[in-house]
């Protein structure tokens, strides 16, 4: 046993009695002496004599003596050394030092390891009874035996939790790295393997191997690394059941696989595991020597557990009593507290009134569940629903949201007494005024709530299905899909074992429906969501439903199609939908919080609620992507930058357009408010920053000297200084008075995408495509640290409002946390399935936001990296589009004289929603629909021979299929980052990809395998074509650059240079012997394929030029741009014939017919148009399906006005 005495004694010759008093009482199993041993003590530490010591206390001196001698014998025992009256002194201070100096070797050891912790939402233990018998040999299991897997076992409420908790702060010391979680939502076994490796490695280790056995493998190899200490509580979440006990829910053997490994395999560390279930893994390799061992969790002795109730004031006299009770209860702690508070509230706290029910039987329960349904049946209706309602919240409420949630106006007035009710029972937990239930009531709850919910249904009843929502669609996201799991599946689980097929239950849901259209319409509840959700969760095809006249509250539809759904005259309360946004490439919170605007691809602003995150507002005018947005320091003005030139000004809270600061014809990506919010400034593609009057719209600066377009502009906290950074790789500062530039940083070596000021002003921060963030002092520009760990380019990087964190936002999909002080990575936020543009703290910075190209918006709770909401949006965007080599003229001239459309012309385009789908052009008709990939689809290639058609993904994937009966002929996996082009050789033989990944692979067609893998670009490799002979390919890429490539020989022959920004489209000749290039720096250029030089530049378009194609009879070519325009070119005299307006959005693909006589554009506006090129007019715009295409929301009640109009962007009718 160690007990502490202060260090100081081994410099001291002296002890003092109350010194030696401490050591003894902490070296006694039992505590303090009583009263006379205390006595004898310290009379004795003083040179009395047992005479002295019975003559001035009045005791006897035969007594004095026989608690003399007991005493010393019990001293010598715990010693460890005989104690005699005359050698007490001597013995207890060589005892002092021996421990002082055993305490310091184990600070010493302390002291080495630097301790990693995450103790999750591990609860407080403070207030602890009992199991010191347990922890001691818990202990020596861990830290003298060296178990390296330990199960503790029990059923619910006999505190395994607790115990597992004191545990762990008592060996914490021992171990490098501590980490404690609660598997109670089940997390799927690769989730936690990728946060346990991660939190193991310190964040450097992301990318984990796909196979079970390989992500098993780097976890043991940190186990042996380094002492671990892993707890994993609530292990039951991850075993079947109503099977064999010890087996694994489907999907979730990898847990079996890490116990296994962990059991058998020698390393360093220790997992430790809860569980009312002992896994099948801990049966088999458990044994009283093997490192494997589990412990049953015995219920509570009275010596114990009493104190549960007499800190609850309850009280008995008789011993047996006590023993009674804890007989009948089992000791089971939870139990045990429920009683006391019984006792308390029934019979004053006297525990004698409560055994003469317990011997009559009306309280003999047979375990904790019966306990707990005799307990729910005392309870008034009031309690009931509270309890149901925090069996769905799943997580601490407020009063307030408990009065939103409940239907019953009677109930809720009734909501307060009823929370202070059940708190008194020991039935629900308060803490910081939010009310939550332990987990065994919360399993006992829940699962009575399926049961009723299932019983409404069967017997098409409404009583449940109007009371309780069974998920929220406004809840936070991990909360949801616990709610998903725990509940709504559940209730279709027993539907469908009841009804035996989904047919039967949409029956009975269907007559639910039409009962309470025609008895109650409107009525206030949860049945119209409820039902929804059910419907949704089984994956049913909703089209043509009638919810008309229902109230819909809580419905998630965010993921739903809903075509032709009748939502006519509905009321719709606290439901989620599908957004109307794409790519989300700007964030910003208000400076209250309260509210967050984002900028998007469709060339909006958003204005969202946080609370809810319901949008309030959606801004239009900008005709390009908007880049920026930024409030004011007073939150009534909102600004916004975007690639049209211009930054506009909104009027808040009513969003009315204020006024147009600036128009360019360069990109704007910056913009930002000074502190006073009289001045702002904007960076310019121009490589020009400018100042203007907030107040009047004047321009006041223009600040010049980068190279290169900026990126982002931010004022100093005191307005004095500006930083700027951009494509010229450096970080300027400037004196806002002299209009000088103070610095110029140079040390990153790639864009530098973002800088900001630090809330003090003393240091600067920025982000880099060179894969780093860093920390600069203001004063003199030193680096003072460099964060590292993004794969991918670095878009952003933010200072928390206090200062001690960073945020970055990367190209790799991640969002990372960081410690300023120690510039160590504290979480790595994963959700995004694509590049993050941007992100912001709130203003409390206790909440971090996201956006990303994946079209979604997601808060992050910075305390500890759980996403608590996601934002989806909706479009479809069209990247790609080609002609069958067999389509026919599509494009004819009638007497008219206007154009129409020939049959038989078949086009296949590639979209966002992973679908590859084949067009009858003539009569804009979808033929067929490949559900083709995990992402979506910028590339697609027909073979020549017009039978089949290959398919690449952003999910790194090659797909090649048969289109005449729609199977994958073969899959092609080896890129390792999105392939963004395709291309067949002219025989039909090899198949040409290129990747982000900087290489470009050659296919055989007929095999699906890799033939070759050219290498040499150094940025990634958007475009390759064949030449029409097919012996060159040539390709382009982001390097600025074109190369030819022997096929033969798989060489690099040429490398075409003059381009001054990416490449991202080529086209060759009918006869092979021009190129034609389209590059982002607006340009597009001829090239002499033999030569290898550039015959002639073309000029004119005001965007990024994103594709172009030859016309057949290789004298002219039509390009495609960001700047929304098709543009008609003659190669050979170098001049624009004609500009094709009509698009909303970037033009990412032009395409011609075999014949030449039609033309087809694919965009990021959601739309394919033909074109012929005759007339040069718009023949047919194909489109397809939205998510809510025809749903009648004519009437419909509780939408907002952007709600509304978003919803009629996705297909929704107000006239029916």
């Amino acid at each position: 046993m160690t007990f502490p005495i202060s260090t100081a004694h081994n410099q001291r010759l002296t002890m003092t009695i109350e010194e030696a008093l401490e050591l003894v009482e902490q070296a006694l199993d039992k505590g303090r002496l009583n009263n006379v041993q205390e006595l004898v003590f310290r009379q004795s530490w003083e040179g009395q004599s047992y005479e002295e010591i019975a003559r001035t206390s009045s005791y006897d001196l035969g007594y004095i003596k026989d608690v003399g001698s007991k005493l010393w014998r019990l001293l010598s025992q715990v010693l460890g050394e005989k104690v005699t009256k005359h050698s007490v002194q001597k013995v207890v201070k060589r005892a002092a030092k021996q421990r002082n100096q055993q305490l310091e070797q184990e600070s010493s050891c302390r002291l080495a390891i630097t301790s990693q912790q995450d103790w999750g939402e591990a609860i407080d233990v403070s207030i602890f009874y009992g199991r010191n018998q347990e922890l001691a040999l818990l202990e020596q299991w861990l830290l003298h035996d060296r178990c390296r897997l330990v199960a503790i076992l029990g059923m619910g409420g006999m505190g395994k939790t607790a115990l597992s908790i004191k545990l762990a702060e008592q060996v914490q010391h021992k171990f490098e790295f501590l980490l404690w979680r609660s598997l109670s939502s089940a997390p799927p076994f690769d989730e936690l393997a990728t946060e346990l490796v991660q939190f193991l490695s310190n964040q450097q280790e992301l990318q984990l191997p796909e196979t079970l056995e390989g992500k098993t493998a780097r976890l043991l190899h940190y186990l042996r690394s380094s002492p671990c200490l892993l707890i994993l509580d609530n292990f039951e979440s991850v075993l079947q059941g109503g099977s064999q006990t010890g087996q694994y829910r489907k999907d979730y053997e990898g847990y079996g696989h890490l116990l296994k490994s962990v059991g058998e395999v020698r390393h360093q560390s220790c997992v430790i595991l809860t569980s009312r279930e002992k896994p099948k893994e801990i049966g088999i390799l458990e044994g009283v020597t093997s490192p494997v061992r589990s412990l049953q969790l015995e219920g509570l002795t009275p010596i114990e557990g009493q104190p549960i109730f007499t800190d609850k004031g309850c009280f008995s006299s008789d011993r047996q009593d006590w023993h009674e009770i804890f007989e009948h209860y089992a000791g089971n702690p939870l139990a045990l507290k429920m009683v006391a508070s019984g006792v308390q509230e029934l019979f004053d706290g006297d525990v004698e009134e409560l055994l003469p029910y317990l011997r009559q039987g009306k309280a003999g329960f047979a375990d904790i569940n019966e306990l707990l349904e005799r307990q729910f049946h005392r309870l008034s209706e009031a309690e009931q629903q509270v309890m149901n309602w925090l069996a769905v919240n799943r997580e601490p409420v407020s009063l307030p949201e408990l009065e939103t949630d409940v239907v019953s106006e009677a109930i809720t007035k009734q909501l307060l007494g009823a929370l202070r009710s059940l708190t008194q029972r020991s039935l629900v937990e308060c803490s910081e005024k939010r009310w939550s239930l332990q987990p065994v009531i919360m399993e006992y709850v829940t699962t009575r709530l399926v049961t009723a919910i299932f019983e409404d249904i069967i017997d098409q009843r409404q009583e449940f299905l109007r009371d309780y929502a069974l998920i929220k669609a406004q809840s936070k996201d991990y909360i949801r899909q616990t709610q998903i799991r725990l509940i709504l599946q559940p209730v279709i689980d027993r539907l469908l074992l009841s009804l035996g097929s989904y047919n039967k239950i949409q029956q009975q849901l269907k007559a639910i429906i039409s009962q309470l259209r025609a008895e109650a319409p409107l009525q206030p509840g949860y049945v119209g969501g409820n039902i929804l959700n059910l419907l949704v969760q089984m994956q049913i095809d909703l089209s043509g439903y009638d919810f008309s006249y229902l109230t819909i509250c809580q419905a998630y539809l965010q993921d739903a199609n809903l075509y032709d759904v009748n939502f006519a005259h509905c009321h719709f309360s606290q439901s989620v939908f599908t957004q109307s946004f794409g790519g989300v490439l700007a964030i910003a919170f208000s400076p209250d919080g309260q509210l967050f605007a984002t900028g998007n691809a469709n060339c909006e602003i958003h204005l969202w609620r946080v609370s809810d995150r319901q949008r309030l507002l959606t801004l239009q005018g900008h005709s390009g992507w908007v880049r920026k947005v930024a409030f004011n320091p007073d939150g009534q003005t909102l600004a916004s930058a975007s690639e049209d030139g211009t930054i506009k000004l909104w009027n808040l809270p009513d969003g009315e357009y204020q006024s147009t600061l600036c128009k360019y014809t360069d990109t704007l990506y910056g913009v930002t408010f000074s502190p006073d919010g009289q001045l702002l400034a904007n960076g310019s593609n121009d490589c020009k920053i400018r100042i203007w009057s907030a107040v009047n719209s004047d321009c006041l600066q223009v600040l010049e000297g980068h190279t290169g377009g900026i990126l982002c502009v931010h004022f100093s906290p005191d307005g004095k200084y500006l930083a700027s950074s951009g494509f010229d790789n450096t970080i300027r500062i400037w004196d806002l008075q002299t209009a000088e530039c103070l610095q110029t940083i140079t040390a990153h070596n790639n864009w530098v995408g973002s800088v900001q000021f630090s809330p003090d002003g003393e240091q600067l921060l920025s982000a880099s495509c060179d894969r780093t963030i860093r920390i600069w002092r203001f004063s003199d520009g030193k680096c003072l640290g460099v964060l590292k760990g993004h794969t991918q380019w670095v878009w952003k990087a933010f200072w928390s409002p206090d200062g001690r964190r960073v945020a970055s936002c990367s190209e790799d999909q991640t969002i990372r946390i960081w410690d300023v002080q120690t510039c160590t990575c504290l979480h790595t936020l994963q959700g995004h399935s694509s590049r993050v543009w941007g992100i912001c703290f709130s203003p409390d910075g206790q909440t971090l936001a996201s956006c990303s190209e994946d079209q979604t918006i997601r808060l992050w709770q910075v305390s500890n990296g759980q996403c608590v909401a996601n934002i989806q949006g909706y479009t479809n965007w069209v990247k790609t589009v080609a002609f069958s080599p067999n389509s026919q003229a599509i494009a004819k001239r009638c007497c008219d004289s206007e154009a129409v459309l020939k049959e038989r012309a078949q086009i296949a385009t590639g979209h966002k929603d992973r679908t590859l789908r084949i067009w009858d052009a003539s009569s804009g008709k979808c033929l067929r629909e490949l559900k083709a990939h995990n992402k979506g689809l910028p590339a697609i290639a027909f073979h020549p021979n017009g039978e089949i058609i290959a398919s690449s993904s952003e999910d790194t994937t090659i797909k090649i299929w048969n289109l005449s009966d729609g199977k994958c002929i073969h899959a092609l996996k080896e890129h390792t980052n999105e392939v963004w082009s395709l291309n067949f050789s002219p025989d039909g033989r090899t198949l040409a990809s290129s990747s982000f990944d900087q290489i470009i692979k050659l296919w055989d067609v007929g095999t699906g395998e890799c033939l070759q893998t050219l290498e040499g670009h150094c940025d990634r490799v958007g475009v390759v074509r064949f030449n029409p002979q097919g012996t060159l390919l040539a390709s382009g890429s982001e390097d600025y650059t074109i190369k030819l490539w022997d096929i033969r020989h798989g060489q690099c022959i040429k490398t075409l240079k003059e381009h001054t920004a990416r490449v991202g489209a080529i086209a060759f000749n009918p006869d092979g012997q021009l190129l034609a290039s389209a590059s982002s720096d607006r340009t597009l250029k001829i090239w002499d394929v033999t030569a290898g030089k550039c015959i002639r530049t073309l000029e004119g378009h005001t965007g990024w030029v994103m594709s172009v194609a030859f016309y057949p009879d290789g004298q002219k070519i039509a390009s495609g741009s960001c700047d929304q325009t098709i543009k008609i070119w003659d190669i050979f005299e170098g001049i624009c014939l004609n500009t094709l307006k009509g698009h909303t959005n970037w033009i990412w693909t032009v395409a011609l017919s075999p014949d030449g006589l039609t033309l087809a554009s694919a965009s990021e506006d959601e739309t394919i148009k033909i074109w012929s090129t005759q007339t040069e007019t718009c023949l047919a715009t194909l489109r397809a399906r939205r998510p809510y295409e025809g749903m009648r929301v004519a009437g419909a009640t509780g939408l907002t006005p952007a709600q509304k109009a978003m919803l009629t962007i996705l297909g929704a009718v107000e006239e029916f």
